[in-house]
């Protein structure tokens, strides 16, 4: 069977810097950080925090039955079903596939501590709430789809991971349309207490302008937990010419790996296989890849992993690589980050501009590349553009996306 083409044809992203995906894009590229404290929750460290109204459209008796981060990908979903103009017959036939690093935790949290009487019991239903499937059920229900709804729980990678399935699946032909993407929401004080025992995540600096946290720079200490959310509308080409859809990005490309190696550390050999291989699979060589959306999350050996990574796929011609990280702008968030870089990736490509990676301070000589410091950058002759999703436990997914002619 021969391949179809697949596009991006709209988009709903909720960050701590942006309540769309135009909002989150544009802060971004305006070099804004959404980093700071928690306005409720005394967590101990500066966080990623999406301060808006998730629940707004909710029935209060639904939404009362639904996690935070269920009422997070909701709210991308919605934007991003009503952005693409789909019909009731559409939608009805509408793929779902969508990625978490863990699900309804918060939801989890409060009933053991209701459990222990440490709290008032809540009038949830706990099982339906917490499940990781929980959001996937409840866009496929909202849509009305008897197409398939997936979840994936991959870690860091499963937002990107859950669009490059549905990609495959628009491209070798069961489907026609399919929305993806991720939400996390874990800003709660246990399980910061349980990222802190791992020692990944960055310390408050005394000058909050320095940043939490540092891609690829010589004082970078780790990351700042984030939470959000981003769902994405692909279609065929020929579906979205057929009802007057205009595409945002072509998604040429999927690479999947398994480090295979360490439950923890990350491993060169796995991030270079899933680059090769989603190159591959788009028909792309690396002389054409014109800008790198990097997972770098800002760990000492993270950073350094990725970019020995990105120097064996693209040789000699690395140094001159454009390669960015938003995370210092919105920190890391876990299962929704690949789809939050995804859909920036894939809006990059079709503006001609690429965002910063903030805080960077050269030093590292390992960390040698291009990191676009500080401020965005203009590149009018963009036309591919890969976003890299490298998750704990070594699962690797990279993203191709080019540019519509």
């Amino acid at each position: 069977m021969q391949k179809r083409t697949v596009v991006v044809t709209a988009m709903g992203l909720i960050t701590p810097v942006g309540s769309s995906a135009r909002e989150t894009f544009d802060a971004l590229i305006a070099g804004r950080c959404g980093i700071g404290k928690h306005p409720s929750l005394a967590l101990g460290r500066r966080v990623g925090y999406v301060d808006v109204d998730i629940s707004a459209g909710e029935h209060p008796a639904q939404a009362r039955q639904m996690d935070r981060v269920t009422l997070m990908a909701q709210y991308a979903a919605t934007q991003a079903i009503e952005r693409s103009g789909l019909t009731a017959g559409q939608q009805a036939r509408t793929g779902v596939f969508y990625g978490t690093g863990i699900g309804g935790i918060t939801t989890f949290n409060e009933a053991i501590e209701a459990y222990h009487q440490l709290i008032p019991k809540r009038p949830v239903l706990v099982v339906p709430a917490i499940m990781p499937h929980a959001a996937t059920a409840l866009i496929a229900q909202r849509l009305r789809s008897v197409a398939e709804a997936q979840t994936y729980a991959t870690a860091c990678s499963a937002g990107s991971v859950a669009i490059g399935e549905a990609f495959r699946r628009l491209r070798d032909g069961y489907l026609d349309v399919a929305i993806a993407g991720g939400a996390e929401s874990m800003l709660i004080p246990s399980i910061m207490a349980a990222w802190e025992q791992l020692r990944v995540l960055s310390p408050d600096p005394a000058d909050p302008d320095t940043g939490n946290c540092r891609p690829f720079s010589s004082r970078r200490a780790g990351f700042a937990l984030s939470e959000g959310a981003a769902m994405i509308v692909l279609e065929t080409l020929d579906h979205a010419r057929s009802r007057g859809a205009t595409p945002i990005a072509e998604l040429c490309g999927y690479g999947v790996s398994n480090d295979g190696t360490h439950p923890l550390r990350p491993d060169p050999v796995g991030q270079t296989l899933a680059m090769r291989r989603c190159l591959d699979d788009a028909g792309v060589d690396p002389a054409q890849v014109g800008y790198v959306n990097a997972h770098a999350t800002g760990t000492h050996v993270g950073d350094r992993i990725e970019t020995q990574a990105i120097k064996q796929v693209f040789g000699a011609r690395a140094g001159a690589l454009p390669v960015s990280s938003i995370k210092g702008a919105v920190g890391h968030m876990i299962g929704a980050a690949g789809a939050v870089e995804a859909a920036v990736t894939a809006m990059s490509v079709q503006q001609g501009i690429v965002p910063p990676t903030l805080f960077y301070e050269a030093g590292d000589a390992i960390c040698d590349l291009d990191y676009i410091p500080g401020r965005a950058r203009e590149l009018p002759d963009l036309s591919v553009a890969i976003s890299n999703s490298f998750g704990m436990g070594g699962n690797n997914s990279v993203l191709a996306f080019r540019k519509i002619a």
